[in-house]
């Protein structure tokens, strides 16, 4: 029997990769044109960028081990540096949350928030740290009334929690998880220094993985058709038969996983089953190309009071590119392209005189669904692994665990669906 997957991003990819390790055959059917779902190629000019900044930390074990274990040199695709985030502001002078100095973690990032905040802002950083086991045992409340309850003072919710959340859950504070900015928390700065770690991809993340992982499934015998769109599930007497796709072909099957988004996983679902569908928010990103000798002191830096949240140097895939990502929604999205890039310079030019005024060229990519939102009390809306039709599994980064929508996340549930469906199926 072949199993089907539908989806292949990152966690429809993972799910193929651990089928065809557990000798099982596999037939992975994507819709676009390209593997990568979220994390794909998008050519622009002659170059080839990310269709949005993934940041990832050396936290991400599964990501990781699942990369090796198709002969991915990590070591050598990625740069693994201390973390060094210093977040600039248009009132505040720059906040820096460091591991580098000549102290032990967590002596080091104490040191240097100290350094750049006061020794106020340690405390304050520390009070929220402690509560994390407290706040993970209670019911969920919002990421603002989590930092009300802890007295952070306006700078530090300004400058480095509403960032940071909007970073990693790509939701406003007002309405975001505290529970699960918790587990982000305790999983990047409360397990040492090398979980905290940046990882900078040295190629464009569509190249880095989901290419190597095509090219692995094959070479194991299983099947990759793209642009083949999943129309209709196949179910009978509560069983998974197969699924019918938009040119009319019947592919049968027993046992299938479907990992894709919440709203397209809903579309093939909801005539069988109910499955809660979260709000999804966007995420934007503007590439700004300067001359080719234009870097910025870091390969990513803060920016607060600002449309702008986050500018990644790009210069080692791209000389003089720099990335600019504004997660959830905002006044940007009324802005045209141009409009957008436009802003965006001269917020760049405000944080950082050195940039010039103006890039050379610009380019905007907007993904209006790119995540879902992870809303208060999420964790119980979202759906596990298997569902109550006999042969149908749920993988992509809804799917329950610890993480929002990360990449680690996407690996995981890939992972661990693939390895339940298979013990099932056994």
């Amino acid at each position: 029997m072949t199993i089907l997957i539908v989806g292949g991003g990152w966690s429809g990819l993972a799910a193929a990769i651990t089928c065809v390790q557990q000798g099982q055959a596999v037939h992975l059917i994507e819709s676009a044109k390209q593997l990568g779902g979220r994390a794909r190629n998008v050519p622009w000019g002659d170059d080839t960028i990310d269709n949005g900044q993934h940041l990832m930390i050396g936290a991400y074990e599964r990501m990781l081990a699942v990369m090796q274990s198709i002969g991915i040199d990590t070591t050598a695709v990625f740069q693994r540096q201390a973390m060094d985030l210093t977040i600039h502001d248009t009132e505040y002078s720059p906040l820096r949350l460091s591991s580098k100095a000549y102290l032990p973690w967590p002596l080091s990032l104490a040191w240097n928030l100290a350094s750049s905040a006061g020794i106020s802002a340690v405390r304050q950083v520390a009070k929220l740290q402690s509560d994390i086991k407290r706040v993970l045992t209670e019911e969920d409340i919002s990421v603002s009334d989590w930092l009300l309850l802890t007295k952070q003072p306006q700078r530090l919710v300004r400058q480095l929690w509403e960032p940071l959340c909007l970073a990693t859950l790509n939701t406003p504070i007002a309405e975001a998880s505290a529970h699960l900015l918790a587990i982000v928390l305790r999983d990047s700065l409360g397990k040492g220094k090398s979980a905290a770690d940046t990882l900078i991809p040295s190629q464009p993340l569509g190249d880095l993985f989901p290419q190597m992982a095509a090219k692995y499934i094959q070479q194991q015998g299983g099947k990759i058709s793209l642009g083949t769109r999943a129309k209709a599930l196949l179910v009978e007497d509560e069983k998974v038969t197969g699924l019918v796709t938009d040119d009319g072909s019947q592919l049968a099957s027993d046992a299938i996983i479907v990992a894709t988004t919440a709203s397209q996983s809903d579309a093939l679902l909801s005539p069988h089953m109910k499955v809660h569908l979260p709000i999804e928010y966007p995420i934007c990103t503007v590439y700004l190309q300067y001359a080719a000798g234009i870097r910025l002191k870091a390969p990513m830096l803060g920016m607060s009071g600002t449309i702008s949240q986050w500018i990644f140097d790009r210069s080692e895939q791209t000389p003089g590119l720099m990335a600019v990502v504004i997660s959830a929604p905002g006044r940007h999205e009324k802005m045209t392209k141009k409009e957008l890039i436009s802003c965006v310079c001269k917020e760049v030019h405000q944080l950082f005189p050195v940039m010039p005024k103006q890039a050379e060229q610009g380019f905007v990519i907007r993904e209006k669904r790119a995540t879902f939102a992870c809303t208060v009390d999420i964790e119980k809306q979202r759906p596990s692994h298997q569902t109550d039709i006999a042969g149908l599994w749920l993988a992509g980064d809804y799917v329950a665990n610890n993480y929002p929508a990360t990449l680690e996340g996407a690996i995981r549930n890939g992972e661990n669906c693939a390895k339940r469906m298979v013990a099932d199926l056994k």
